[in-house]
């Protein structure tokens, strides 16, 4: 077993809280909107707690429901515990490198003509003050939900890096307007 990813780590983090079966780990992760910032879906659900409980980090206890059908339920385990820890501290120490995916038409615009440059980044920051409100929106939805501060944060961030990403489209936004106009010294 190597480092956790960071899939893991959210569904870890899941279990930390209770045991769960997994159809209820996949309403944890709707309800709280996880898709949006962790890479768990339906089907990687299953998969990783068949990892993550061949690694140890995770216990499994096979009961029957009132259906007569086999339900599986997950706890995490002391290893899990440790491991969760471990990877909680690494993400809260060292950044990670994020990759926008604007810096390929950004690399590429040359290819367009500028009136379309233009138009495309106004829509652009259009998106990103849409963005911003949404965030805001979710921040006050949990802060009434008498939610933990740690975990409304996760709100936060995304709104600091928005608005520094309307600066840095209006500063290009305005290059581009100068190099239309003939200013070569972009």
């Amino acid at each position: 077993m190597g480092e956790l990813t960071n899939a893991e780590a959210a569904l870890l983090g899941l279990l930390s809280e209770k045991p769960m079966y997994p159809y209820q780990i996949e309403q944890e992760v709707k309800y709280r909107d996880m898709r949006f910032w962790t890479e768990l879906s339906m089907s990687s659900i299953y998969k990783l707690l068949r990892k993550l409980e061949k690694d140890d980090l995770v216990e499994r206890k096979n009961e029957i429901s009132s259906e007569n059908r086999l339900r599986k339920l997950y706890t995490i385990s002391n290893k899990g515990k440790e491991a969760l820890n471990s990877k909680l501290e690494a993400i809260l120490s060292i950044p990670e490198h994020t990759r926008w995916r604007i810096d390929i038409a950004i690399y590429n615009c040359d290819l367009l003509p500028s009136e379309i440059v233009k138009e495309a980044l106004k829509k652009y920051r259009v998106e990103l003050q849409k963005t911003i409100k949404g965030y805001k929106e979710l921040k006050k939805i949990l802060i009434d939900s008498d939610c933990p501060a740690h975990r409304f944060a996760v709100a936060e961030p995304p709104v600091f890096l928005l608005k520094a990403e309307i600066e840095w489209v209006d500063s290009y936004l305005e290059q581009v307007i100068k190099s239309a106009q003939g200013d070569k010294s972009i």
